[in-house]
Protein backbone atom coordinates (compact mmCIF):
# COMPACT_ATOMS: atom_id res chain seq x y z
CA UNK A 1 0.00 0.00 0.00
CA UNK A 2 2.80 2.41 0.88
CA UNK A 3 4.45 1.65 -2.44
CA UNK A 4 1.25 2.59 -4.26
CA UNK A 5 1.06 5.82 -2.26
CA UNK A 6 4.66 6.65 -3.17
CA UNK A 7 4.02 6.00 -6.86
CA UNK A 8 0.86 8.12 -6.80
CA UNK A 9 2.77 10.97 -5.11
CA UNK A 10 5.54 10.85 -7.69
CA UNK A 11 3.06 10.67 -10.58
CA UNK A 12 1.16 13.69 -9.22
CA UNK A 13 4.36 15.71 -8.94
CA UNK A 14 5.33 14.71 -12.49
CA UNK A 15 1.87 15.61 -13.83
CA UNK A 16 2.17 18.99 -12.17
CA UNK A 17 5.63 19.54 -13.62
CA UNK A 18 4.63 18.38 -17.12
CA UNK A 19 1.34 20.27 -16.94
CA UNK A 20 3.21 23.47 -16.24
CA UNK A 21 5.73 22.85 -19.02
CA UNK A 22 3.53 24.53 -21.63
CA UNK A 23 2.73 27.51 -19.42
CA UNK A 24 5.25 30.29 -19.22
CA UNK A 25 5.72 31.15 -15.57
CA UNK A 26 7.58 34.13 -14.24
CA UNK A 27 10.80 33.54 -12.35
CA UNK A 28 8.93 34.32 -9.13
CA UNK A 29 6.17 31.81 -9.95
CA UNK A 30 8.79 29.19 -10.79
CA UNK A 31 10.49 29.90 -7.46
CA UNK A 32 7.26 29.47 -5.49
CA UNK A 33 6.51 26.25 -7.39
CA UNK A 34 10.00 24.95 -6.59
CA UNK A 35 9.62 25.92 -2.93
CA UNK A 36 6.37 23.93 -2.78
CA UNK A 37 8.03 20.89 -4.32
CA UNK A 38 10.90 21.17 -1.83
CA UNK A 39 8.44 21.38 1.07
CA UNK A 40 6.38 18.42 -0.17
CA UNK A 41 9.54 16.38 -0.67
CA UNK A 42 10.62 17.16 2.89
CA UNK A 43 7.24 16.11 4.24
CA UNK A 44 7.42 12.87 2.25
CA UNK A 45 10.88 12.24 3.68
CA UNK A 46 9.62 12.86 7.23
CA UNK A 47 6.86 10.29 6.70
CA UNK A 48 9.22 7.59 5.42
CA UNK A 49 11.82 8.45 8.05
CA UNK A 50 9.32 8.07 10.89
CA UNK A 51 8.60 4.44 9.94
CA UNK A 52 12.10 3.39 8.92
CA UNK A 53 14.33 1.27 11.10
CA UNK A 54 17.38 2.93 12.71
CA UNK A 55 19.81 1.60 10.09
CA UNK A 56 17.80 3.17 7.27
CA UNK A 57 17.43 6.40 9.21
CA UNK A 58 21.20 6.58 9.59
CA UNK A 59 21.68 5.89 5.87
CA UNK A 60 19.14 8.56 4.89
CA UNK A 61 20.70 11.05 7.33
CA UNK A 62 23.97 10.63 5.45
CA UNK A 63 22.61 10.46 1.90
CA UNK A 64 19.23 12.19 1.59
CA UNK A 65 19.18 14.85 4.28
CA UNK A 66 22.26 16.62 2.78
CA UNK A 67 20.47 16.76 -0.59
CA UNK A 68 17.45 18.41 1.08
CA UNK A 69 19.75 20.96 2.70
CA UNK A 70 21.53 21.60 -0.61
CA UNK A 71 18.16 22.08 -2.32
CA UNK A 72 17.11 24.62 0.31
CA UNK A 73 20.40 26.48 -0.09
CA UNK A 74 19.83 26.64 -3.86
CA UNK A 75 16.33 28.00 -3.25
CA UNK A 76 17.70 30.59 -0.80
CA UNK A 77 20.20 31.84 -3.39
CA UNK A 78 17.50 31.89 -6.07
CA UNK A 79 15.28 33.96 -3.75
CA UNK A 80 18.03 36.53 -3.23
CA UNK A 81 18.68 36.72 -6.97
CA UNK A 82 14.98 37.31 -7.65
CA UNK A 83 15.11 40.56 -5.72
CA UNK A 84 18.59 41.84 -6.56
CA UNK A 85 17.94 41.69 -10.33
CA UNK A 86 20.58 39.03 -11.01
CA UNK A 87 20.03 36.37 -13.64
CA UNK A 88 18.34 33.31 -12.10
CA UNK A 89 18.90 30.93 -15.02
CA UNK A 90 21.72 29.14 -13.19
CA UNK A 91 19.65 28.93 -10.02
CA UNK A 92 16.78 27.35 -11.95
CA UNK A 93 19.10 24.82 -13.57
CA UNK A 94 20.70 23.99 -10.20
CA UNK A 95 17.22 23.51 -8.73
CA UNK A 96 16.11 21.21 -11.58
CA UNK A 97 19.14 18.99 -11.05
CA UNK A 98 18.77 18.66 -7.28
CA UNK A 99 14.99 18.21 -7.60
CA UNK A 100 15.55 15.31 -9.98
CA UNK A 101 18.11 13.82 -7.59
CA UNK A 102 15.68 14.11 -4.66
CA UNK A 103 12.79 12.52 -6.54
CA UNK A 104 14.98 9.74 -7.88
CA UNK A 105 16.29 8.98 -4.40
CA UNK A 106 12.78 8.81 -2.95
CA UNK A 107 11.62 6.55 -5.77
CA UNK A 108 14.55 4.16 -5.49
CA UNK A 109 15.78 4.25 -1.89
CA UNK A 110 12.90 5.01 0.45
CA UNK A 111 11.86 1.55 1.54
CA UNK A 112 10.97 1.65 5.22
CA UNK A 113 8.77 -0.63 7.28
CA UNK A 114 5.11 -0.86 6.31
CA UNK A 115 2.62 0.68 8.68
CA UNK A 116 -0.71 -0.68 9.77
Amino acid sequence: MRSRSRIISIVLVLFFIVGCAGVRMSNQEQYHNALGIWYDTGMQFKRYYSIADPALQEKWDGEFRPMLIKAKNILNIWYVHLYDSQDVTGDIEDWKQIKNDLLFYIATQMKGKETG
